[in-house]
């Protein structure tokens, strides 16, 4: 009988073991990946691509240090979203944990980027399924996450995300087709020529 106790007291500790490390591996694992993104940030802060960007942050007189505009956290790996622009304080929040490589990570800085650039030369009206469509179109050219010449693309993408909009939802084929080719050829800031070319929402 007591050699049952100390058997079960054994793997009862190995369990505790067991688990303690796991811990610790993934409290490691989680540090390294906020390490690597906060190291991206600051290589993408030096690209030519956020030159652009921090060009025209600064006409509008908003900040242009991308570390009092961008915040890193810890995500639910279960929710699609990587990173969330969001007005009210003008901040891009990015999930650390999810971001594959400096790649990945400049991807999602021009995407959200383009919603604060958009932000600040056209307040974004929420409740406008037509600017929101177009603003999404602006995000997936500018970040290179849809390709031009791929509209199927941009057609999942924009419709996934009118789709979780409560005032959007089921509208799509509605704010869609009047908003693609116009927006699609608006790159600004990315492009100083086409900057001209802007769309009737920005």
């Amino acid at each position: 009988m007591s050699g049952q106790i100390d058997s079960e007291e054994a793997l009862q500790k190995s369990k505790v073991l067991f688990e303690r490390k796991r811990l610790v591996t993934i409290s490691n694992a989680l540090q390294l990946m906020e390490k690597n993104a906060k190291k991206y940030l600051e290589q993408f802060e030096q690209s030519p691509d956020y030159r652009l960007f921090r060009t025209q942050f600064r006409q509008y007189q908003h900040t242009s240090q991308l570390d009092q505009i961008v915040q890193f956290q810890l995500c639910d790996l279960s929710d699609p979203d990587i990173s969330f622009y969001r007005q009210a304080e003008k901040k891009i929040l990015v999930c650390y944990n999810k971001i594959r490589d400096y790649a990945h990570f400049q991807q999602i800085m021009k995407y959200d980027l383009t919603f604060l650039y958009d932000d600040l030369r056209a307040k974004i009206d929420w409740y406008d399924c037509s600017m929101l469509s177009c603003m999404k179109i602006r995000g997936l050219n500018i970040s290179g996450k849809c390709k031009q010449s791929d509209k199927q693309c941009f057609i999942d993408e924009v419709k996934t995300s009118l789709e979780r909009s409560e005032v959007c939802k089921g509208k799509f084929d509605e704010y869609f087709e009047k908003s693609f080719k116009q927006c699609v050829m608006d790159i600004a800031p990315i492009n100083s020529v086409q900057q001209t070319k802007k769309t009737i929402f920005f």
